[in-house]
């Protein structure tokens, strides 16, 4: 986030304290990525490779910034800003080149029990969506940047765009590691991951007393992962998937 030198940061309580729970988003999302990605670094493409760097610096820059903002280092909140912009814009483009693998390993047959073609299929809705929704806000704030409370919640607002792909997996790979997955897919858990999104957002609105734009989109949005299941066996929708992404 940047601001202005003619504008005060906001130091409402929540503004105040979004650091600390940005940063446990942060965590949730690394430990969720670490034993598909981080442990098997290896195996991911450059895009992949790209695409986990420039969303984890993201993550970090979303940690900072409240509180630079809201403890007078107005002037690295800015320089940061300039960076975030960048990072932002590899964010969307990376995320874009990714894209095609879901579908291709559909195709190809390179998929596993707990992420089935249903869930390779379903889940490139939610992605679009995602990706959509993150660069809607990033230019909201960019637009907002001399209202800071609005400029604030939409560039925080980002975070919920990236959260559900990290928390899913965060859950899966607990789960795996506990009491098994048995029977369960990626399509199943992605489902409770949304709706769990869609509470916290639901219990942010509730606690801020206000229904801003940003998390009511975030809101909206979220709400894709409720159709992976439908959208991953429905034949029009593979087909579409086929002829966009391969």
């Amino acid at each position: 986030m940047s601001s202005t030198p003619e504008t005060a940061a906001p130091r409402s309580l929540p503004f105040r304290l979004a650091h600390l729970w940005l940063g446990a988003a942060l965590l949730v999302t690394l430990l969720g990525f670490t034993p598909g990605y981080f442990l098997r670094l290896g195996e991911a493409t450059w895009f992949q490779h790209m695409h986990g760097m420039s969303a984890t610096l993201w993550m970090v820059l979303l940690v900072m910034q409240p509180w630079l903002a809201t403890h007078g280092r107005l002037r690295q909140h800015r320089r940061n800003g300039l960076i975030g912009l960048i990072v932002g814009g590899m964010v969307i483009g990376t995320a874009l080149a990714v894209l095609p693998f879901n579908i291709e390993g559909a195709v190809s047959g390179d998929s596993s029990p707990v992420a089935p073609p249903t869930f390779l299929y379903g889940v490139t809705l939610f992605d679009l969506v995602a990706i959509s929704g993150f660069a809607i806000s990033l230019i909201m704030a960019m637009l907002k940047v001399r209202q800071v409370e609005d400029h604030a919640m939409w560039m925080i607002s980002t975070v919920f765009w990236v959260l559900l792909p990290g928390l899913a997996r965060f859950i899966a790979f607990a789960l795996l590691f506990t009491v098994g997955i048995g029977e369960l897919t990626l399509v199943d858990i992605v489902t409770w991951t949304g709706w769990a999104v869609m509470a916290l957002l639901l219990g942010i609105m509730i606690r801020l007393r206000k229904a801003h734009p940003a998390l009511i989109l975030a809101l909206i949005g979220n709400a894709s992962a409720l159709l992976v299941r439908p959208l991953g066996d429905n034949e029009a929708w593979r087909a579409f998937c086929q002829a966009i992404f391969t």
